[in-house]
């Protein structure tokens, strides 16, 4: 019985060796040679063999590589690998880069199944019959506090126990300290370096009456209506501009193509606006686009302070419908209620909707209770209402 029983464990033992072996075949059939990953270090070590520095690899939860020069003996453990940090790939005379993925977890012995946590790494522990491994801290992680830029570390820079990074501070922080941040052996890290946010707003640098807001490490410009990018200096495209304009009726000379003119005053009796004639029931003002484009925003300018006052409440109810033709224009790409309850001070001149449901669109409708306004738009618009009324001169349709 004893010698069936010691049998089989030798025949279980080499099935685990064959396995193990072919497992090692495969590891070294994927071994980069003339390359390493470069300044992602965990630790590195001295002195030891191709397989004991990869078994350290395998004995730590954070190594996901290793490199190894072999005429020096000199082992290195990365927190990365080739494709979580492929800029950091590269070729290197001499050195050999694998995977940790690569090779059979057996290499690490009692420590394949250890507990230890991220930060640490596992060691064999003999002569003990309850527990065969023990854990130790490994590195003091991947510093995170906030303003700090490691692109700067050195090629011998390592997170690991009582070794040290040199680091600097991102693009909108200033520094002050030596950059140096050493870990300890509690496993947390003693910064030498402080990351001030820089509040870019008190250089104006927002343009063209754009609104800045200070962000840590950054800023955002707020731009006015008609401009757009970074610092407020790019002109929105109004791709309605000079296109072919229609409306439901015309009062006097003010006919559909003061809309689309390009002329942005909004005092209806001395500016050029457009205008349905009196009595239209269902006044409508509609563009062409004449091709075919992706909408983001549609823009009205409505009616401004004139000798009748404020009449921009007169536009209300505005309802923007997209299509590709003429026929089949009823996709919705936005919807104004108006500038109800606003001061004489306060009027509500231009009205945005910005919108991707507008989507690809040549024809676009916009229907409104009453025309009081210019109107900025995209496509072929149609105001719809039940009197007509004048909107001054500007409407745009932005890509």
């Amino acid at each position: 019985m004893k010698k069936s029983v010691l049998l089989e464990f030798v025949r279980e033992t080499e099935e685990l060796k064959a396995v193990v072996l072919a497992s090692l075949k495969l590891g070294f059939s994927k071994l980069q040679r003339g390359h390493r990953l470069d300044r992602k270090l965990i630790q590195t070590f001295t002195e030891v063999s191709f397989l004991d520095c990869v078994t350290e690899c395998m004995v730590t939860p954070r190594c996901k590589s290793v490199n190894y020069c072999k005429g020096a003996n000199f082992c290195e453990v990365n927190y990365e690998n080739k494709t979580t940090a492929e800029t950091r790939y590269m070729e290197s005379a001499g050195w050999v880069y694998s995977e940790k993925e690569h090779w059979p977890k057996e290499l690490a012995g009692s420590c394949s199944n250890s507990t230890c946590e991220i930060n640490q790494t596992c060691k064999h522990k003999r002569y003990s019959e309850d527990k065969f491994f023990e854990s130790f801290l490994s590195d003091c992680g991947i510093p995170d506090k906030k303003g700090i830029d490691l692109s700067s570390i050195k090629r011998e820079d390592a997170i690991g126990i009582h070794r040290r990074i040199h680091a600097s501070c991102s693009d909108g922080y200033s520094q002050s300290g030596s950059g140096r941040l050493n870990c300890q052996s509690n496993g947390e890290w003693r910064y030498d370096i402080v990351c001030t946010d820089i509040d870019e707003c008190l250089s104006n640098p927002c343009q063209n009456g754009g609104t800045c807001i200070n962000n840590d490490g950054s800023f955002t410009c707020m731009c006015p209506d008609g401009w757009r990018g970074t610092l407020c200096i790019q002109v929105l495209q109004n791709i309605a501009l000079e296109k072919s304009a229609k409306q439901s009726s015309t009062k006097s000379d003010h006919n559909a193509a003061y809309a689309v003119d390009g002329n942005r005053g909004t005092n209806f009796l001395v500016h050029r606006c457009t205008h349905t004639a009196d009595g239209d029931k269902s006044p409508w003002w509609s563009v062409d686009l004449q091709a075919v484009y992706y909408i983001t925003s549609v823009r009205i300018l409505n009616r401004g302070i004139d000798k009748y006052g404020n009449v921009s409440f007169r536009l209300q109810d505005v309802t923007v419908t997209v299509g590709l033709t003429e026929s089949d224009i009823s996709t919705p790409c936005g919807f104004f209620a108006g500038p109800v309850g606003l001061l004489e001070d306060e009027v509500k001149r231009v009205l945005v909707v910005e919108s991707e449901s507008c989507g690809l669109v040549m024809m676009v409708w916009v229907l409104a209770l009453e025309i009081g306004g210019d109107v900025c738009c995209c496509g072929r618009v149609m105001w719809h209402g039940e009197s007509g009324d004048a909107f001054c001169g500007w409407f745009t349709v932005m890509l």
